[in-house]
């Protein structure tokens, strides 16, 4: 009988063997050939200029790494340490990269001295070659926000509402100080003016004049204790500390400008917010960035990090954004209900722009039947002059206009309605464009695409928390996933891969 069982005595599985060439091994609907290809049509180097101050040997091919980290993001490989994994055993990474094998540090450096202040340009070097070669409609931009938690320790917190409370508590201090000061020395020509407020200059000032008069009497600070301090000391100790405490509060104040109500010690660009992953459940705020972002046919086009807390306030500054990226607004930017309002209709008509975006009472006005059928319903009135006529015949007598800008009408039963006739003419434009054919497409497509985008980020890219500090550095992690995220979509679609 035969023996199927072939031994090889001689055959060793670590010996030299065919073939030689790594891409041989790499199939024709590898996600690295589709990178390489779109790679090739980037104009990369004029993006990664050297250092100025670069010391020591010379580093890495720059565009070998470029490729390295932009094939790891689209392969979902986030961290540095999995780059530097994947750069040793991934065959397709060595194929690219000519085996280029950095440690994780160099990959932070490269990413530190290249990265944070051109990503930006690569990322829309790469939307504008996937708007050719995609023929993406850039007319229609869906647009929504998330919030992602900072890297910041949640419990180094800062609030304004702390901090003003405790310097006008100190700016009581001062005073009581400056005016025992004054009793002290109303026998000289010597007074400091007594305010409500008080800057740093003005205490420096002081404390310069006590250190004077120390030196003068020839003074030796004395602690421990026993020792008894003099007037002078104590004075100069106690000016010294109030001015150490309103610098931090001025410094606080200025960290959280004019918009934001708290920011992280440990990261003092990200704010206090309300996350949707709540894993205690009990609405706890954490520090974090709003992150926006504009999807055309799938592809992120553009995107932006804000410390604010709404969305409102976002909307402008992304479109202007947007403009000054690709010259053009979008003719239809479409976004929920977080970003309508008087400012930004009023900003979208001026700019030519149309309103596809819902208001606060949107599903209210157009759902609830009983509002709907209220005789003294905003929609339902007819202008005559400067009342309103309602359709039960009732007039709505014009009072006046309040600080908002509203206008103030009495009604018949002896109660008061705000109506601003400006936003009220939006909002009807508003309703009539969402309940088109156009329109109900619109809202369908956002829910789609740009929510849908989110959730392969947070889910199949797992962020769902920055890695990094401050702005830019959080805008550079941002614009690495929505590099990789674009490279996947342009590879699925090519493969019709769903």
């Amino acid at each position: 009988m035969l023996n199927n069982n072939i031994i090889h005595n001689n055959f060793n599985s670590k010996q030299l063997k065919l073939p030689l060439q790594l891409e041989i091994k790499i199939p024709f609907d590898s996600e690295v050939r589709t990178f390489d290809e779109v790679f090739k049509q980037l104009e990369i180097n004029k993006y990664l200029n050297k250092p100025k101050d670069r010391r020591g040997r010379i580093g890495y091919n720059p565009v070998n790494m470029l490729k390295l980290i932009m094939f790891c993001q689209m392969e979902k490989i986030q961290t540095l340490r999995e780059m530097e994994k994947a750069a040793k055993h991934d065959i397709r990474i060595m194929w690219l990269t000519d085996e280029l094998m950095p440690s994780h540090q160099t990959i932070k450096t490269f990413m530190d001295n290249y990265l944070v202040k051109g990503i930006d340009e690569i990322f829309y070097e790469l939307t504008k070659y996937l708007i050719k070669k995609e023929t993406i409609d850039t007319s229609k931009l869906y647009i929504d926000g998330t919030k992602i938690e900072s890297v910041a320790n949640k419990y180094s917190f800062t609030w304004r509402g702390s901090v003003e409370k405790f310097r006008d508590k100190l700016y009581k201090k001062i005073s009581h100080q400056i005016q025992s000061l004054n009793e002290r020395y109303q026998t000289t020509d010597i007074f400091f003016p007594v305010y409500e407020v008080y800057e740093a200059k003005y205490l420096k000032d002081i404390k310069n004049f006590l250190k004077k008069e120390i030196d003068v009497e020839k003074i030796e600070f004395k602690y421990g204790k026993g020792q008894r301090k003099t007037f002078l000391q104590r004075d100069y100790e106690h000016i010294s500390e109030y001015l150490d405490k309103l610098i931090a509060y001025e410094r606080d104040l200025t960290i959280m400008g004019t918009d934001r109500n708290s920011y992280a010690k440990t990261d003092i660009d990200a704010t206090f917010m309300h996350m949707k992953e709540d894993h205690m459940r009990n609405s706890q705020l954490k520090p974090g960035y709003n992150v926006q972002i504009g999807v055309a046919d799938e592809y992120i086009l553009h995107l932006d990090i804000y410390n604010e807390r709404n969305d409102y306030k976002t909307l402008i500054p992304f479109l202007e954004g947007f403009k000054q990226r690709y010259s053009f607004y979008p003719k239809y930017p479409v976004a929920d209900a977080g970003y309508g309002g008087l400012t930004n209709y009023r900003y979208l008509k001026l700019c030519e722009m149309e309103l596809y975006q819902k208001y606060g009472m949107y599903t209210k006005d157009t759902h609830d039947k009983k509002r709907m059928n209220d005789p003294y319903f905003s929609f339902s009135l007819v202008k005559q002059g400067n009342d309103y006529l309602a359709p039960n015949g009732d007039i709505l007598k014009h009072l006046y206009r309040n600080n908002r800008g509203n206008d103030v009408y009495e009604l018949p039963n002896g109660k008061y309605k705000e109506i601003n006739d400006e936003n009220l003419m939006y909002q009807k434009e508003v309703i009539k464009n969402l309940k088109s054919p156009l329109g109900i497409d619109l809202r369908t497509q956002r829910s789609i695409q740009v929510e849908g985008a989110f959730g392969v980020i947070k889910e199949a890219f797992n962020v769902r928390r920055f890695r990094r500090k401050l702005t830019e550095n959080v805008k550079l992690e941002f614009y690495l996933t929505a590099i990789g995220y674009n490279l996947r979509k342009y590879h699925n679609k090519k493969y019709r891969i769903i």
